[in-house]
C-alpha cells in the first residue's frame, strides 16, 4: 500500500507540473497578471493594493524576455518548489507517508493550484508564509538556529501580501501558550527573528508614509465593503467546494476541537492548530460583516494543510477521507482545466470561473476589425497609466 502512494504520489505530481507548464504556455495572461506585470516594470517597495514580491518575482523570471509564460513562470515555480519542500520536511521530522500525503495534498488542492497558474500575490504569499510556518516549526522543535531563517521568511510573506500577518500571530502566541515552550521567552534570538521580520517589511510602511498612507487607505475601503448573510453563506459554502469538505473539516473545525481539547492534544497539533486558528478567528468574524473574497481567506489553510496530514497519515480509520479529498482536489483541476480550453460547461459571467481566458479574445478581434474599417483610426492607441 505505501509502494502504491508513493507511485501514486510521483505520477501526480509529474502530471500536474506538466499541465500547469501546458496551462501557462497556452492561455492569455488575464487581467489581474497584466495588472501585476506593470508592477514589474516599475519596480517600488510599495503599490495601492499589495507590496512588492509579486512585482520583483515577475521581473526576475522576465529577465529575458517579457511573456505570458515568464510572466507566470514564478508562480509555478514556487509551488513546485514548496511541495518538494514539504515532502522533505515531513519525511525528516515526522514520517515518510506525513512527507508523502502533505506534499501531494498541497500539489493537488485547487487552492494552491490556482497560485501555480496564475500570477498573484497570493502566489509568494503561500509560499513564505507556509515556509515560515516550517521554519518556526523546526527551530521550536529540533534546531533553534533555523529561527532566523523563519524571520526572513516571514517579513517577506507579510511583504508579498498584508495578511500573512495572521499566521504570524499563532506562531507568536504558540510559545506563550504552551508552557513546555515557554522558555523562548527568555531567548533573545526569538525577539530577534520577529526584528528581522519587521526589518524586512519595513519598507513597505516607508512607501506608505511618504505615499500617503495609500495602501491602508484604498484597502482599508476595499475591505471594510458591507456584507450580508448571503455573502457570508456564499463565502463558506465556497470555501468547502473549492478546497473540499476533508479539507475544509481539518482547518476550520478541527482547530477548535484541538483548543478545546487543549492538553490531550500533542505539542505538533498546538502549534499548527495556532497558526490557522489566528488567520480563521479574523476572517470568520470579518466575514460576519464584510464581503470577503475566497481568495483573501486562503491563509487559514496554510496552516490546516498540516493538521489534515498528520491526522490523515497516523490514523487508517482516515484512508476514505484522503482518498476522497485527493480524487475531489483533482476532478476539480481537471474540470477547470478543460472548461478553460474549451468551455464546454453552460456557464456565464461570474458563475464561470475560467471566462477570463476567452472573454477578451473577441475584443481583440473587434479591435483588428475597427480599426481596418475606419482608415482615420490607423494610428489609436490604447493608454493606460503606470499601475490601471
Amino acid at each position: 500500500m505505501k509502494n502504491n502512494f508513493v507511485k501514486l504520489t510521483i505520477i501526480v505530481s509529474l502530471v500536474l507540473f506538466f499541465v500547469r507548464l501546458i496551462f501557462i504556455s497556452e492561455t492569455y495572461v488575464v487581467d489581474d497578471e497584466a495588472y501585476y506585470g506593470m508592477y514589474a516594470r516599475y519596480l517600488s517597495w510599495g503599490y495601492i493594493d499589495h507590496g512588492p514580491v509579486v512585482a520583483m518575482t515577475i521581473w526576475l523570471f522576465s529577465i529575458f524576455g517579457e511573456s505570458g509564460l515568464t510572466l507566470r513562470l514564478g508562480a509555478l515555480f514556487y509551488v513546485t518548489l514548496m511541495s518538494i519542500i514539504l515532502y522533505y520536511f515531513g519525511r525528516k521530522y515526522f514520517h515518510k507517508t506525513f512527507g508523502l500525503m502533505i506534499s501531494l495534498l498541497f500539489s493537488s488542492s485547487l487552492i494552491f493550484h490556482t497560485n501555480s497558474i496564475i500570477i498573484t500575490p497570493d502566489a509568494p504569499l503561500a509560499f513564505f508564509s507556509i515556509l515560515s510556518i516550517i521554519l518556526y516549526y523546526i527551530a521550536f522543535f529540533h534546531n533553534e538556529r533555523y529561527i532566523y531563517l523563519g524571520g526572513v521568511c516571514l517579513g517577506i510573506a507579510m511583504l508579498s501580501k498584508i495578511s500573512a500577518f495572521f499566521p504570524a500571530i499563532g506562531i507568536a502566541l504558540f510559545p506563550v501558550l504552551v508552557k513546555e515552550k515557554r522558555y523562548w521567552l527568555k531567548k533573545p534570538d526569538l525577539y530577534l527573528s520577529y526584528f528581522i521580520s519587521m526589518a524586512i517589511f519595513s519598507p513597505f510602511i516607508i512607501w506608505n508614509i511618504n505615499n500617503d498612507m495609500a495602501f491602508f487607505r484604498y484597502q482599508g475601503e476595499h475591505i471594510s465593503r458591507a456584507g450580508t448573510l448571503s455573502n457570508f453563506i456564499e463565502l463558506w459554502l465556497g470555501l468547502t467546494l473549492l478546497v473540499g469538505p476533508p479539507f475544509f473539516y481539518f482547518s476550520v473545525f478541527r482547530p477548535i476541537i484541538n483548543i478545546q481539547r487543549w492538553k490531550k492534544v500533542s505539542l505538533d497539533l498546538r502549534y499548527f492548530s495556532l497558526v490557522t486558528l489566528c488567520p480563521l478567528i479574523y476572517f470568520l468574524f470579518h466575514s460576519l460583516f464584510s464581503r470577503l473574497e475566497l481568495n483573501w481567506v486562503a491563509p487559514i489553510f496554510f496552516g490546516g494543510i498540516f493538521i489534515f496530514s498528520l491526522e490523515i497519515s497516523s490514523s487508517q480509520k482516515s484512508s476514505k477521507a484522503k482518498i476522497f479529498q485527493i480524487a475531489y482536489s483533482l476532478s476539480l483541476i481537471i474540470l477547470i482545466t478543460l472548461q478553460s480550453f474549451y468551455s464546454f460547461l453552460p456557464l456565464k459571467g461570474k458563475s464561470d470561473p475560467t471566462n477570463r481566458y476567452y472573454m477578451y479574445h473577441q475584443l481583440i478581434i473587434d479591435i483588428e476589425n475597427l480599426r481596418y474599417e475606419n482608415p482615420n483610426l490607423k494610428d489609436l492607441r490604447i493608454v493606460g497609466n503606470n499601475f490601471q
